[in-house]
């Protein structure tokens, strides 16, 4: 028993950290949001507008770095593309840091992040959650139904096998069961998570 609530916190766990994959990696790239705020400060000479993307122990970092960049921008166009890198470069490390996370470079633009995250963003901007509604309740009715069609598939197989061929088609059938329950209750802990703690400060 313990052996199966550890594999299903296991599997829980994984679904969610690969779930959250394309959010951080969007996080990453040149034109996700925190390189794109990085490069407005720049060109306004406004700090502010990117300090918001990170945690409040990084603030004399990036002022430190933003001072530095805008000198470095006034030295030519080649200086300006070198210090617009460094400085959205060191924004996204520190974004990532808040995060809890690694930083593994800055990700190039037109990166395909799937459906949801463009959809999320043209509601933030339009106020209508419409379409963000739809894809969820999409994606969950076919992740719920593709994994109760298998369990129904492997419920013919004993759970008390007594041949190899038994043995086996009892494991397909418990890794079936046990996936269907994990995904259910990730899916519930996703929707009941605190609001403000999907990207930590």
């Amino acid at each position: 028993m313990i052996r199966i609530k550890l594999l299903a916190a296991t599997t829980l766990a994984a679904g969610l950290l690969f779930g959250t994959q394309s959010a951080f990696a969007h996080c990453d790239s040149i034109d996700g949001p925190v390189a794109q705020a990085a490069l407005k400060a720049l060109d306004t000479g406004n700090v502010g507008l990117i300090l918001p993307y990170a945690p409040a122990a990084a603030e004399a970092e990036i002022e430190a770095h933003f001072g530095q960049a805008l000198k470095v921008r006034g030295l030519g166009s080649e200086a300006k593309g070198f210090a617009d890198r460094t400085f959205m470069e060191t924004a996204v490390r520190l974004h990532r840091a808040g995060e809890g996370a690694a930083y593994t470079g800055l990700k190039p633009a037109g990166m395909d992040f799937g459906p949801a995250i463009p959809v999320a963003e043209k509601a933030i901007a339009s106020g209508d959650m419409g379409n963000v509604r739809s894809i969820l309740v999409d994606e969950l009715q076919h992740g719920l139904n593709a994994r109760f069609e298998h369990v129904l598939h492997t419920r013919s197989s004993a759970l008390e096998p007594k041949t190899p061929a038994e043995v086996a088609a009892a494991r397909e059938r418990v890794s079936a069961e046990l996936g269907f329950v994990t995904f259910v209750e990730g899916m519930r802990q996703a929707a009941a998570g605190a609001l403000g703690n999907e990207h930590r400060e």
